[in-house]
Parts: structure tokens; sequence; C-alpha cells
């Protein structure tokens, strides 16, 4: 099987010269050039590639270009790969992805090739609730087939829609998409739609996912084919010495025969004792580049993991970061704790821990080093597993919230139809509130009538539920949940409304009949 009409000489020579430069803590630019010369031809290529990340906007984008007789793995072709995401709000994300592969590429192993692909996809994410999005794409796709004969050469035009939403342990992903293809292989356009649904769940620690989807496509041989795929993946974890997994698939699309596809695939893990394990293994697969033909592999092996030492590790880490400053007096003085290590900030609120043993560790604030009323942005003391040589751990400050409120009661006026009895007195009813942000849950119980008050709150997202915890079915509360977002050194006002539901007495009047017996004295 040929792959390309390029002879690669090999007695080329390839310098090159890489870089990568941190223009500031939100910008990365990264390249590399080569120089190739042959005792026939001489050839040069670049890539350029930048990273940005900041509060708003983030992407990335990498260009590369071959000259004709570069002698190197690319050669005469550009590519030009990119994404870009920017953060509306909270809620809305907009974005937009642009793929443009190589097309003359040495291929020196025995691996078939990619298809060749240029794909554009721009689109809308709509986060309505914490456990649900919807997203909104646009855009066209070229697929076309690298190997001959051709399976594929297509374009296409589409537009799709995705939902993900939890609902209780269950995810759930639908997908459908609605596309114009422009056939170059059989030269006949038409439509192509996909449907898909997606669950998953976990339970008993093992992970459930069900996949199905139907199209009717013309991007193949037929104009409007049907197909189906469907499948199933089960993982279980038993214990920490023992795993298994499960997975089918009924077929994959042709524009992944170029590598190896599992239709059915079962592992098991089993660790019999400390260094001693054993995997057994069996799959019913398409081999790359098959599209009928499937081969049944199994496998057992022993690995005996004996720990000799093959380099030297290090015996020690270290455990830097930065203290951001949002807003709060001073980041500087503060003291932290990892165990018995203790480090205090500098002017720019950084830290560092030398010469720690690696480890699981808890990082702890000295909070008598800091303002009463400053907290982090996230939880803190944080768990850390510090295994690396070096180790990063960056956070904010900022300053608390507080939640206060009252418990507003009042009662209507129990009346009796022609009769007024004294009211009795309300006896002392309490109720339960929950604030609730993320993992953070505080709970109190309050008496009604009576204020309330949840202080050094985290800013951001809260929820405030109230449980009626036995409260006399009498009593109503109209409005049980709030939602807001708390800012810093916000004073949040809240007022709970319970009402004693009216009581009427009514006394219904019926005639009674009184009857008797006369009785004669007889003489």
């Amino acid at each position: 099987m040929s792959f390309s009409n390029f002879r690669l000489d090999s007695n080329a020579h390839l310098p090159y010269v890489a870089g990568k430069f941190q223009l500031t803590k939100n910008l990365e630019i990264s390249g590399e050039a080569s120089y190739s010369k042959t005792d026939k031809t001489d050839g040069n290529a670049f890539m350029l590639q930048a990273i940005a990340s900041f509060e708003k906007i983030s992407g990335n984008v990498m260009y590369m270009r071959s000259s004709p007789e570069y002698a190197g793995y690319f050669n005469n072709t550009s590519t030009f790969n990119g994404n870009l995401q920017y953060k509306l709000s909270k809620r809305i994300n907009i974005f937009a992805t642009y793929v443009q592969d190589a097309r003359n590429f040495q291929r020196d192993t025995l691996f078939l090739a990619a298809p060749y692909r240029k794909f554009l996809q721009y689109g809308i994410q709509y986060r309505y609730m914490k456990s649900g999005s919807v997203m909104l794409y646009n855009g066209f796709q070229r697929y076309e087939d690298r190997l001959m004969p051709k399976e594929f050469d297509y374009k296409e035009q589409f537009f799709k829609v995705s939902i993900d939403q939890q609902i209780g342990i269950f995810q759930l992903n639908l997908e459908g998409q609605f596309g114009k293809t422009d056939n170059y292989l059989t030269g006949f356009s038409g439509n192509s739609s996909f449907y898909t649904a997606n669950i998953g769940f976990e339970k008993f620690k093992t992970s459930f996912n069900i996949y199905g989807s139907y199209a009717i496509t013309s991007r193949y041989q037929l104009q409007n084919q049907k197909q189906v795929y469907y499948g199933a993946r089960i993982l279980s974890r038993f214990s920490d010495k023992t795993n298994f997994s499960l997975f089918y698939q009924n077929n994959y699309m042709p524009e992944d025969y170029y590598t190896d596809r599992n239709l059915f695939e079962i592992l098991f893990h089993q660790q019999i004792f400390r260094g001693h394990e054993i995997d057994l293994s069996g799959r019913y697969t398409l081999q790359r580049g098959e599209l009928g033909n499937k081969d049944f592999i199994f496998s057992l092996r022993y690995t005996l993991r004996m720990n000799l030492p093959t380099q030297k590790i290090s015996e020690y880490t270290t455990l830097s970061g930065n203290i951001k400053n949002l807003g709060v007096k001073k980041v500087d003085g503060i003291r932290l704790m990892l165990g018995n290590h203790l480090s205090i900030t500098d002017r720019s609120g950084n830290f560092i821990f030398k010469n720690v043993i690696p480890g699981d560790y808890v990082l702890e604030i000295d909070r008598s080093t800091t303002e009463i009323n400053d907290i982090p942005d996230v939880n803190v003391p944080a768990s850390l597993i510090l295994t690396e040589k070096e180790n990063i751990f960056n956070f904010g400050l900022t300053s608390a919230a507080n939640i206060e409120g009252k418990i507003q009661y009042s009662e209507n006026q129990v009346s009796f139809a022609q009769l007024a009895i004294k009211k009795d007195k309300k006896k002392k009813e309490s109720i339960i509130i929950e604030a609730s942000s993320g993992d953070q849950i505080y709970r109190k119980m309050a008496v009604i009538g009576e204020n309330f008050d949840f202080t050094y709150l985290r800013p951001g997202e809260w929820k405030v539920k109230i449980y009626r915890n036995g409260l006399d079915k009498r009593y109503k509360i109209p409005i049980d949940e709030f939602r807001f977002n708390l800012k810093p050194s916000e004073i949040k006002k809240l007022t709970i409304n319970v009402i004693k539901q009216q009581t009427e007495v009514k006394y219904q009047q019926e005639t009674i009949k009184v009857s008797y017996n006369e009785t004669k004295k007889r003489k």
C-alpha cells in the first residue's frame, strides 16, 4: 500500500529551535522553527501557538506551515487549529472552534491515516439551572477519506441542539443535528439528521452509561441512508483491589475506521496480594481499516511488582502559591500551616513551604493574622496531596457576607357563628432554616416571631430553605425558599412569613321534635 509519492531521504539533517515565552500571567506564546537539508533538496517549517486565559475570555490558536521540499513529518502543507470562549455572564457562554488538518505528512508507521478534516463550529451555551444547560451550535465540516478506495468525501452545513440535565442520580444528554450534505463521492446532495440520547448514573460503586443514536444521512454510498448505533458501558470498583468493566457497541461510523474499534470488551483486574496482580481481558473488535471482518482477542496477564528502585526519587517536595486580594485590607503577613510546617505571606500574598516530605496534608489559615471578616474564596482548610517535586495552590481572600432575617408571625381572627370566645395564647412553635451554597450547608432552628442570622458566608450563589420541623398544620409558610447572590461584605435581609390560618366554627341549628304519650286513668 502506498501512502505518499514523496521520498524521504535517509540522510536528511533537521536542525530546529524551539521556545516558550510567558508574556504575562494570562498570555503564553510558544513556537518552533526547523530547517531541512538533504543531498538534493532544502526546506523549512515553523509552528506558532498562543494560549490566553482571562477572567471573561480564554482560548488558544496554533498555526503550522511547511515548504514543499521540507524533509520532516509534514511537507507542502499548512494547518490551523483554534478555539475561543467568552463568558458573557454566569449563565451564558459564547464559543467557537476551528480545525484544519494538515494534508501531506509522512506516515512512517503501520498506522492508517485519519481522514482529512476541516471543521468550524460556533454557538452559545445557556445554563438555565445549576444542574442543566442547553447549547445551540452552527457550523460546517469537511471530511475526506485519505485511503483508497475512499469510503466518504463530503461537505456539510449543520445546526445542532444539545441539552444536558441532571435528574436525581441520572445524567441525561440529548442531541439533535440537522444538516445539508454535498456528497463528492457519489455526486448527490441531501439532508443528514442525527438524534442521540445518553443516560448515565452511578450506584453501588458502579457507573452505568447507555447510549443510542439514530441517523438519516447522505454522507456515504446511499442517499437518506438509515443508521442505528447503540451501546452501554459498566464500570465497577468493588474495592481498592478489584475492578471490572464491560462495554458493548453495535457498530461505528465509517469516519472511525482508521483506528481499532471494540464492539465488545470485558476487563477484570484483581490484586491478589501486595505486588501480585492479575488482569483478564476479552475483546471482539474491528481492526483498523476493517469495516466488516471482526476479530476476538483474549489475554491473561500476571504482574509481579518487585519495587526495585531504578532511579533516585525526590525525598522532599515544596508547596508554593499566592493569596489573591479580592477586596480585603491586606494579604501580607498571613500565617499558613501545613502539618508541622509554617509559612507567612509576603507583600504580594506569595507563600512557600520547603523541604516537605511527600504525602497527604491539610493547609490551614491562622485567622488571627487576617481581618475578622476575611474569608477564602475556596474551602480552607484544604486537603492536598503533595507528590510532585513542586506543587502549587492558589486562592483568593475576600470579605464575608451575612444573612439576617426575621420570622414574621401573623394570626387571623378566630370567629364563631353566633358565639365569640377568647383566643388561646400561641405556642412557641419553631422551624428549621437551611442556608446552602455548593458543599457549604448551615442549619439553624429558629422560633417563630424572633430573629435569626447566618454569619461569615462566602460570597456567591446561596439558597435559603425553610423546613416545617413538625409545625402545626394550621400554620402556613407562603414562601419557603429564597435564592440570591451574596456580594462581599453584603448583609442580606430576609423576612419569612408564617401565617396562622383562620379557624371558623359554625353551629348548625336543626328542629327538635318532642312527643309524649297520654295515659288515661281508668276508674
